[in-house]
């Protein structure tokens, strides 16, 4: 016990004797015979989370072609991503995020015709994952599978530590609905509105 203290006394007449001075001191001197220090200090709450994801701005089918035949499925798609650009939670956090169609009343994905008394409306899939051609026959879209609640379909959880990471989506129109239909009846500018949502959760 005393050899502690002793060598404690011995450690501090040595740093004494060696004085550090920092960049930024402050000096009394004759001049200046006072002057003042600035304490500081932080407290970091632990219950502190933030978090940004980046959704798409916009989303477009492109130009819309009546198929000549329904015998094939005739699809046009589009590619959207929603990015993990900011995750400051905790390691046992997520944040979910969901995606409904703005105005529709069956819980499905539409584009309505612009500047018309009577829009025509045609129906699109969502799918979180990338669809093509290809291989959109061994996938599910979300609007069919999925379960809405009151935010929408869920796309995906962004788990801590994940920040930079991507929930590709395909949205996948069959112009097929387009098939039989008068063209100058149907013909101008079609848009619809998809909300997305975000919650932080708690994960096992």
């Amino acid at each position: 016990m005393k050899k502690t203290k002793i060598r404690a006394i011995l450690t501090a007449v040595l740093c004494s004797a060696t004085p550090v001075m920092s960049v930024s001191a402050a000096t009394l001197n004759d001049v200046n015979p006072s002057n003042s220090t600035e304490v500081t200090a932080n407290i970091v709450d632990p219950g502190y989370v933030s978090y940004t994801i980046t959704i798409p701005e916009t989303a477009d089918f492109g130009t819309l072609s009546v198929p000549d035949n329904i015998d094939t499925d005739h699809y046009t798609f589009s590619s959207l991503s929603v990015v993990a650009t900011e995750l400051n939670i905790k390691s046992n956090q997520g944040v979910s995020v969901y995606m409904m169609d703005s105005a529709s009343d069956d819980n499905q994905f539409y584009i309505s015709q612009k500047d018309v008394s009577d829009p025509f409306k045609i129906a699109y899939d969502v799918y979180d994952t990338v669809v093509d051609e290809k291989n959109i026959g061994s996938s599910d879209p979300i609007n069919s599978t999925g379960t809405l609640n009151t935010y929408g379909y869920h796309l995906g959880t962004f788990l801590s530590g994940s920040t930079g990471s991507t929930q590709n989506i395909t949205l996948a129109l069959n112009q097929n609905a387009l098939y039989d239909q008068t063209l100058s009846d149907i013909a101008g500018d079609y848009s619809g509105t998809l909300n997305f949502h975000s919650a932080l959760i708690e994960v096992s």
